[in-house]
Protein backbone atom coordinates (compact mmCIF):
# COMPACT_ATOMS: atom_id res chain seq x y z
CA UNK A 1 0.00 0.00 0.00
CA UNK A 2 1.44 3.52 -1.01
CA UNK A 3 1.92 6.01 1.77
CA UNK A 4 1.97 10.00 2.14
CA UNK A 5 1.82 12.65 4.15
CA UNK A 6 -1.41 14.74 3.29
CA UNK A 7 -1.79 18.83 4.96
CA UNK A 8 -4.95 20.35 6.02
CA UNK A 9 -5.31 22.12 2.66
CA UNK A 10 -5.47 19.16 1.06
CA UNK A 11 -7.63 17.64 3.70
CA UNK A 12 -10.27 19.94 3.75
CA UNK A 13 -10.83 20.09 0.15
CA UNK A 14 -12.95 16.93 0.79
CA UNK A 15 -15.60 19.02 3.04
CA UNK A 16 -15.76 22.19 1.13
CA UNK A 17 -17.09 21.36 -2.19
CA UNK A 18 -16.64 25.28 -3.84
CA UNK A 19 -12.50 24.34 -3.56
CA UNK A 20 -10.43 24.75 -6.43
CA UNK A 21 -8.75 21.08 -6.64
CA UNK A 22 -11.89 18.84 -5.15
CA UNK A 23 -12.18 16.53 -7.42
CA UNK A 24 -8.49 15.65 -6.77
CA UNK A 25 -8.64 15.52 -2.57
CA UNK A 26 -11.55 13.68 -3.14
CA UNK A 27 -9.54 10.78 -5.20
CA UNK A 28 -7.05 10.58 -2.17
CA UNK A 29 -9.85 10.25 0.12
CA UNK A 30 -10.69 7.33 -2.09
CA UNK A 31 -8.12 6.03 -1.86
CA UNK A 32 -7.83 6.44 1.57
CA UNK A 33 -11.27 4.59 2.42
CA UNK A 34 -10.65 2.00 -0.14
CA UNK A 35 -7.49 0.83 1.50
CA UNK A 36 -4.87 1.65 -1.58
CA UNK A 37 -3.49 4.52 0.34
CA UNK A 38 -2.12 4.80 3.76
CA UNK A 39 -2.17 8.54 4.93
CA UNK A 40 0.30 10.39 7.64
CA UNK A 41 0.19 13.82 9.06
CA UNK A 42 1.11 15.35 12.44
CA UNK A 43 -1.44 15.51 15.23
CA UNK A 44 -2.06 19.29 14.56
CA UNK A 45 -4.32 17.86 11.48
CA UNK A 46 -7.20 17.76 13.90
CA UNK A 47 -7.02 21.14 15.01
CA UNK A 48 -6.15 22.33 11.50
CA UNK A 49 -9.60 20.67 9.88
CA UNK A 50 -11.61 21.99 12.86
CA UNK A 51 -10.60 25.17 12.33
CA UNK A 52 -10.71 25.51 8.57
CA UNK A 53 -14.24 24.51 8.97
CA UNK A 54 -15.15 26.68 11.37
CA UNK A 55 -13.61 29.76 9.31
CA UNK A 56 -15.45 28.71 6.48
CA UNK A 57 -18.78 28.65 8.68
CA UNK A 58 -18.03 32.30 9.63
CA UNK A 59 -17.94 33.38 6.40
CA UNK A 60 -20.64 31.70 5.20
CA UNK A 61 -19.57 29.12 2.78
CA UNK A 62 -21.26 26.13 5.11
CA UNK A 63 -23.78 25.37 7.70
CA UNK A 64 -23.23 24.26 10.64
CA UNK A 65 -25.05 20.95 10.20
CA UNK A 66 -22.38 20.23 7.60
CA UNK A 67 -19.60 21.39 9.93
CA UNK A 68 -20.69 19.38 12.32
CA UNK A 69 -21.23 16.13 10.11
CA UNK A 70 -17.54 16.84 8.11
CA UNK A 71 -15.31 16.43 11.61
CA UNK A 72 -17.55 13.59 12.54
CA UNK A 73 -16.55 11.77 9.31
CA UNK A 74 -13.24 13.53 9.61
CA UNK A 75 -12.37 11.85 13.38
CA UNK A 76 -14.03 8.15 11.93
CA UNK A 77 -11.52 7.89 9.12
CA UNK A 78 -9.07 7.44 11.96
CA UNK A 79 -6.24 9.06 9.70
CA UNK A 80 -2.87 7.83 11.44
CA UNK A 81 -1.63 11.11 13.26
CA UNK A 82 1.97 11.41 14.83
CA UNK A 83 2.94 13.53 17.74
CA UNK A 84 6.15 15.49 16.65
CA UNK A 85 8.13 15.41 19.77
CA UNK A 86 10.41 13.93 18.27
CA UNK A 87 10.58 15.57 15.46
CA UNK A 88 11.05 19.30 16.60
CA UNK A 89 14.53 20.00 15.63
CA UNK A 90 13.28 19.00 12.25
CA UNK A 91 10.40 21.41 12.34
CA UNK A 92 12.46 24.53 13.83
CA UNK A 93 15.04 23.47 10.49
CA UNK A 94 12.31 23.74 7.92
CA UNK A 95 11.17 26.55 9.65
CA UNK A 96 14.37 28.58 9.51
CA UNK A 97 15.03 27.45 6.08
CA UNK A 98 11.78 28.35 4.45
CA UNK A 99 10.40 30.62 6.59
CA UNK A 100 7.60 28.52 7.32
CA UNK A 101 5.19 28.29 10.02
CA UNK A 102 5.29 25.57 12.23
CA UNK A 103 2.19 24.13 11.19
CA UNK A 104 3.70 23.93 7.89
CA UNK A 105 7.30 22.55 8.72
CA UNK A 106 5.27 19.81 10.79
CA UNK A 107 4.55 18.11 7.91
CA UNK A 108 7.53 18.36 6.14
CA UNK A 109 10.16 16.92 8.78
CA UNK A 110 6.99 13.83 9.24
CA UNK A 111 7.24 13.14 5.41
CA UNK A 112 10.93 13.23 5.58
CA UNK A 113 11.25 10.97 8.74
CA UNK A 114 9.12 8.58 7.59
CA UNK A 115 10.47 9.04 3.37
CA UNK A 116 7.46 9.53 2.34
CA UNK A 117 6.09 11.84 -0.32
CA UNK A 118 3.50 15.04 0.92
CA UNK A 119 0.78 16.47 -0.79
CA UNK A 120 -0.05 19.87 -0.31
CA UNK A 121 -2.46 22.07 -1.89
CA UNK A 122 -1.07 25.03 -0.09
CA UNK A 123 0.52 27.38 -2.89
CA UNK A 124 2.87 29.16 -0.74
CA UNK A 125 4.38 26.28 0.95
CA UNK A 126 4.53 24.47 -2.16
CA UNK A 127 6.21 27.40 -3.73
CA UNK A 128 9.10 27.50 -0.84
CA UNK A 129 10.08 24.26 -1.41
CA UNK A 130 9.80 22.63 -4.44
CA UNK A 131 13.43 23.78 -5.74
CA UNK A 132 14.71 21.74 -2.57
CA UNK A 133 12.20 19.20 -1.54
CA UNK A 134 11.48 17.13 -4.53
CA UNK A 135 9.14 14.83 -2.55
CA UNK A 136 6.88 17.90 -1.72
CA UNK A 137 3.76 17.81 -4.50
CA UNK A 138 1.12 20.13 -5.26
CA UNK A 139 -2.06 18.51 -5.93
CA UNK A 140 -2.84 19.47 -9.21
CA UNK A 141 0.05 17.47 -10.67
CA UNK A 142 -1.28 14.23 -8.03
CA UNK A 143 -2.99 11.20 -10.55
Amino acid sequence: MNRVVLDASVVLKWYLADEALGEKALGLLHKYVSQKLDILAPSLLEYEVVNGLVIAQRRGRIQEETVLAAIAGFFDLDIALQNLSLFHRKVLRYCAMYSRSAYDASYLAIAVEEGLPMITADEGLYKAVRKDLGWVEWLGDVR
